[in-house]
């Protein structure tokens, strides 16, 4: 079978060739008259433009405070798609043991399951999609390739934001996995909340909502929005396949892994709509060419 590290080699380098195709696109336009202008603020980092180091930390921390409000400032079109996934949740969670029952037979009677599920489970853990992430950035470096050095930040940090959430949720509903009582669910609220740190860190007790479907979720979601569409695809078919796994596994219930992936979307995309939103791309003239002027602001 193979490894899921594999797929991260071959995901990661799969854009070299549409690289180099956007380098030399670039090379014919400033031969054109294509004008790129820094401002003080760009000069502060190196000749490309690429931010200084620090702002990475300034980033961040602005858009998981965007996370967080983000339930305050939503239109009505968000309002109506969060309320009919937070319906859907709800929905779930009144069938959520029979439909554990369901996967969970289906696993004992299907050999091939017991051996896919843990593999698909390890899209969610945290050397595989770190390692995609990681790979993304090493890439970069290596080959100067500042799309997939952004791809590589962008995924780490939507898998961060989306680790700091997870967690909070987690500790505040305290939901029982589904093998602590063969298959009953129970909630119990924050006060379980230090149970998990009792016997070896792993709780019984933080079911909802799923951490390894959120982590492949976002990941995916940065993917689908930075590189080519097969690739998009193919990390969100793995993504729902480790969603899928987390029943198989016994360690989750439907409507943990159903909130986990919308989060995960959701967090990805504002990741890299902020990120778009500090780009800016306007008419120059100057005295001897015209072009556009490309502002990066950090």
């Amino acid at each position: 079978m193979v490894h899921p590290f594999a797929f991260a080699v071959v995901l990661c380098f799969s854009s070299a060739h549409a690289q180099s195709e956007r380098d030399s696109i670039v090379g014919s336009g400033v031969s054109s008259g294509v004008s790129v202008e820094q401002t003080n603020e760009q000069r502060d980092g190196d000749v490309t433009g690429r931010p200084k180091q620090q702002n990475l930390l300034s980033n961040f921390l602005s858009d998981h405070g965007d996370i967080w409000s983000s339930p305050f400032r939503m239109d009505w079109e968000d309002a109506a798609l969060w309320g009919g996934i937070t319906a859907t949740t709800a929905l779930l969670i009144t069938v959520d043991e029979p439909i554990y029952r369901s996967f969970r037979d289906f696993r004992n009677d299907h050999t091939w399951v017991k051996t896919v599920s843990p593999v698909a489970s390890q899209f969610g853990e945290f050397y595989v999609p770190y390692g995609i992430a990681a790979l993304y950035c090493l890439k970069g470096l290596a080959f100067d390739d500042d799309d997939a050095l952004d791809t590589g930040l962008l995924a780490a940090q939507a898998m961060v934001h989306s680790g700091i959430v997870v967690q909070v949720m987690k500790h505040i509903f305290g939901r029982s996995r589904p093998f602590v009582f063969n298959g009953d669910d129970n909630w119990y609220g924050p006060r379980v909340f230090f149970t998990r740190y009792v016997n070896g860190g792993f709780s019984p007790y933080d079911s909802f909502p799923s951490g390894h479907t959120i982590t492949a979720f976002s990941l995916a979601t940065v993917l689908a929005e930075r590189e080519r569409p097969w690739v998009g695809a193919t990390a969100y078919a793995l993504a729902g396949l480790c969603g899928l796994s987390r029943l198989t596994e016994n360690d989750h219930w439907l409507s943990d892994v159903v909130m986990g992936a919308a989060l995960g979307v959701g967090i990805g995309k504002l990741v890299v709509n902020n990120h778009n939103k500090r780009l800016a791309i306007y008419p120059s003239v100057g005295a001897r060419s015209a072009g556009v002027t490309i502002l990066v602001s950090y």
